[in-house]
């Protein structure tokens, strides 16, 4: 089978458990995304993979071969570290071509292929400099270029622009997909920036502590999560969590009755809500749902992020946080009434956190 496969891979360093029993796939030509919170084990699953670090029990097969013990040099994957990894005493032309000399390639092709990568990559006028004349955002790209051109069966990142600034994130993470698109390789993305993950991934995977909690689309994956971990790690704002208590046949949050159908473990649930499922009543991005509440609230905050803001009201104890246009005028202290979409509720079990709803 072309492509990624890991199982039940487990690394184990100082005593301490960082990978635990956790498999995957990545199809040739696929761009998957690990995310998850600092510490989860990304770093580390990619440099195992890489072979810079041992594991302690599973297998890696890369194209249907078990690649396992093999040497890092001889898995024909290219990984590019957080940080730049540039040759000091090279160009930034020749640090681009250093791989594919090494691999055979004529000077003549070696040069046109860098000069179109950093043509792609906006870094062509930077040729000729060292890497010391760079700023670090330039050193990333010219590193991101150098593993693009190995063009090997499998791609390892980790977070590769997280020194860009903001407009030339948004324009690497373009070219990356492009670029990714042109070469048909298996890619393994890691990062912390759910909206780079969401942006980048093929299909993407959340691991917390080292175990894989959900793999999916990252529609389904935000839209349908498994677990409490899962909707609190994906989404900014976050998640709106409520606890809920079962009395008289109905959920109830506080003196409102829901109109909800759903598994009863004991008599508690915790209900989610994104914040674009909760409405100020004059909102036009109101859908209007089918089952829905209304509930009076005071205004906490307000906080404009261009074409939208971000409303933090409160509910007796409860805070909850709403999505809407960006030309509705509130003030911090103001009561307003909040409609609250039970059509787009997600629950889940107070002690384990497994979603409960379809």
């Amino acid at each position: 089978m072309s492509g990624l496969r890991v199982e039940n891979l487990r690394v184990e360093l100082d005593g301490r458990t960082i990978i635990d029993d956790l498999s995957l796939q990545v199809d040739a030509g696929e761009l998957l995304v690990v995310a998850g919170p600092s510490g989860s084990g990304k770093s580390t699953l990619l440099r195992t993979l890489a072979g810079l670090l041992p594991a302690t029990h599973g297998r890696i097969e890369l194209d249907g071969r078990d690649i396992g013990d093999l040497p890092p040099g001889q898995r024909d994957i290219a990984m590019m570290f957080q940080s730049d990894t540039l040759y000091p005493h090279l160009s930034v032309l020749e640090n681009l071509c250093f791989g594919l000399r090494a691999r055979g390639a004529s000077r003549t092709d070696a040069r046109m292929r860098a000069r179109e990568i950093a043509t792609r990559l906006g870094i062509a006028e930077l040729l000729e400099r060292p890497p010391h004349a760079l700023s670090g955002g330039q050193r990333q790209r010219v590193a991101l270029g150098r593993a693009l051109l190995r063009q090997p069966r499998l791609f390892l990142m980790d977070e590769p622009l997280s020194s860009l600034d903001a407009p030339l994130r948004v324009r690497a993470r373009a070219e990356l997909m492009q670029l990714h698109r042109s070469l048909r390789s298996a890619t393994l993305f890691v990062t912390h920036d759910q909206v780079e993950a969401m942006a980048l991934a093929d299909r993407l995977a959340i691991i917390e502590h080292g175990r894989l909690l959900q793999v999916g689309t990252p529609r389904d994956v935000y839209a349908r999560p498994d677990s409490l971990a899962v909707a609190r790690f994906l989404g900014a704002p976050a998640i709106n969590l409520l606890d809920l208590a079962r009395g008289a046949g109905h959920w109830h949050w506080r003196e409102l009755a829901l109109p909800l159908d759903a598994p009863a473990p004991r008599d508690r649930v915790i209900l989610g809500l994104r914040p674009e499922h909760v409405y100020p009543h004059r909102s036009r991005w109101a859908t209007r749902p089918h089952r829905s509440v209304t509930v009076a609230a005071t205004v906490e905050a307000v906080e404009p992020v261009g074409d939208q803001q971000y409303l933090s009201v409160r509910v007796g104890d409860d805070r909850l946080t709403s999505r809407c246009e960006p030309d509705l005028s509130f003030q911090p202290g103001e009561t307003l009434d909040m409609l609250l979409d039970l059509d787009s509720a997600l629950l889940f079990h107070p002690a384990s956190g497994r979603r409960l709803s379809p």
